[in-house]
């Protein structure tokens, strides 16, 4: 028997002998064997697509995830069964690795297990839509689940949106100044050269630095390329590692958005979760993952002392991070049956502070970047003509 780590996994589309179009997904030790296999199952006009293995771990794009279940929404509503929604979705999904797991659950579908059991063996697929669709299947109520489910994920990916508009400026301000600069270092300081050497040590303090800049980059390019593909590099591997969530909250301003935008999807979460009727206890232990480090463990503490039979208010009230005037709503509210409204009021109040402080540090990030802008051009502008002025001084 082949040891599984030698197994590759591979998402495959083709037609059977009725001229249906199928898809599956299996692993398989090459795409030889794979193809092998599908053309003795009677399977023809195969597509092969390998999975590498470190992507099935890797968390599904928010978008997508937002678009997979818009999609088992409107087919649910629309009466499609369970199994040819999942099929049309498979087909009209164009990242494979997500194809591939919409496809494992439909095989494990058909091999008896729920929906929520399905979802849940799939790593890269969010732990808690497993869960809550488990809640809505045994509730019956499947279709009205999913809506939540959507809601709130549109809700995450509006939010994460409107976070990276902000940082979208920046960015071009920045990629103007490179493109700016590259070209002074490359075409203009070169032509003035000859005239800055007559000035001598007498030559202004910035000019120097930028000749010296220009002769480091024309004479050795080589250096210049591999140090910027390094960064490049290093920048996709830092996202890759990190997050966007981990860097965002690194950029100054965007701490304390990083923070209410937690707040506000943990609030959402809880909502959610209460008012489909998840344990108390399970929809803390969900929630708190929306978190990590220090925050998380906080969170966990609050989980506990619940447990342990302390009110929710005042366990949350032992929470550094909840803001006073949200924990106001959670002290109103004692039961279990009454605490969603709670998370219901919290929600508002978040989204509130947070369009706030979006629009607040929008205001303030546009003029700050214009003077930053500025002064880099008046510096600019001052090393390529004060050496001019000194030189019409000696006329």
């Amino acid at each position: 028997m082949i040891q599984g780590f030698k197994m590759a996994f591979f998402l495959w589309h083709g037609l059977d002998l009725q001229g249906s179009r199928i898809s599956g997904a299996f692993q398989f030790p090459n795409r030889i064997e794979a193809r092998r296999k599908l053309l003795s199952r009677g399977i023809f006009h195969i597509h092969l697509h390998k999975i590498p293995h470190y992507q099935l771990k890797s968390p599904v794009p928010l978008k997508e995830l937002v678009t997979i279940l818009l999609q088992l929404e409107r087919l649910q509503k629309s009466g499609f069964p369970l199994n040819q929604s999942l099929q049309l979705i498979i087909s009209e999904t164009k990242n494979h690795r997500l194809a591939y797991a919409v496809c494992k659950i439909r095989q494990d579908l058909q091999k008896g297990l729920s929906l929520s059991q399905a979802w849940l063996a799939q790593p890269g697929l969010p732990e808690m839509v497993g869960l809550l669709i488990g809640v809505f299947e045994s509730s019956g109520r499947i279709t009205e689940g999913l809506r939540h489910l959507l809601k709130f994920f549109e809700g995450e990916l509006q939010l994460r949106n409107e976070q990276i508009k902000l940082i979208y400026y920046p960015i071009v301000i920045g990629m103007l100044f490179l493109l700016l600069g590259s070209g002074l270092l490359i075409f203009v300081i070169p032509m003035y050269k000859s005239l800055y050497h007559r000035l001598g040590p007498e030559l202004f303090w910035l000019t120097r630095l930028l000749v010296k800049l220009s002769d480091s980059v024309l004479n050795k390019p080589l250096l210049w390329s591999t140090s910027l593909l390094l960064t490049g590099a290093a920048i996709v591997l830092l996202f890759r590692n990190f997050g966007w969530e981990k860097i965002r909250s690194w950029i100054p301003g965007f701490g304390g958005l990083d923070s209410l935008s937690r707040m506000l999807l943990y609030s959402r979460s809880m909502e959610l979760q209460l008012k489909s009727g998840v344990l108390l206890n399970d929809a803390l232990f969900q929630a708190e993952k929306l978190f990590s480090g220090s925050q998380q463990n906080k969170l966990k503490r609050v989980r506990k002392e619940i447990a342990s039979g302390v009110s929710i208010s005042e366990a949350f009230n032992n929470c550094s991070g909840f803001p006073d005037s949200a924990l106001k709503h959670l002290s109103l509210v004692q039961s279990v049956e009454d605490l969603r409204i709670g998370f219901e009021r919290n929600v508002k109040f978040f989204e509130e502070s947070l369009a706030h402080n979006m629009s607040k540090l929008n205001a303030m990030l546009e003029p700050l970047l214009m003077i930053f802008l500025a002064i880099l051009v008046l510096a600019f502008l001052l090393a390529l003509y004060m050496p001019l002025f000194q030189l019409g001084e000696w006329v």
